[in-house]
This record gives C-alpha cells, sequence and structure tokens, in this order.
C-alpha cells in the first residue's frame, strides 16, 4: 500500500488552523471533518505559530538590549 501525498492549498490550511486555533476546536475533530491526519493538522498549526514564537523572543531580547543601553546613557551622563 503505497502513501498518496495529498496537495492542501493555502486557504485549506488557513481554514482548518482558524478551526482549531480561534474556534478551540480539538485536532482530532478539525481532522475527522476535513478528512485530513491529525498529525497534518498538528504541523500546520505549530508552523503557524513559529513565526509568531521568534517574533516574541526577538521582540523580548530587543527590549532587554533597550533596557541596558538605557542603563549605559544613565551612567554616561552622570558622569
Amino acid at each position: 500500500m503505497s502513501k498518496k501525498n495529498i496537495r492542501y492549498d493555502d486557504e485549506f490550511k488557513a481554514h482548518a488552523i482558524r478551526m482549531v486555533v480561534e474556534q478551540n476546536r480539538p485536532i482530532t475533530e478539525v481532522a475527522g471533518d476535513l478528512g485530513v491526519s491529525q498529525p497534518t493538522i498538528r504541523r500546520w498549526v505549530r508552523r503557524k505559530s513559529e513565526p509568531q514564537n521568534s517574533m516574541v523572543k526577538k521582540l523580548s531580547e530587543l527590549e532587554a538590549e533597550n533596557k541596558k543601553l538605557k542603563k549605559q546613557l544613565v551612567n554616561a551622563e552622570e558622569t
């Protein structure tokens, strides 16, 4: 038995992701409704959230750097 590689368009993937993320529906339910495997839905949701996670991390790093630079500026102005 061979696996069939089915391609889903971006609109279909976005719909599935919205069902999980915005409607808080379980992945098992969404997968069953759409006829897509659970690991596939899980992967789509994870990939959608990865850029947001990296942006949050970058923002935290920039905030820490900003705080450090402000301290250095205050110290430089005092001397």
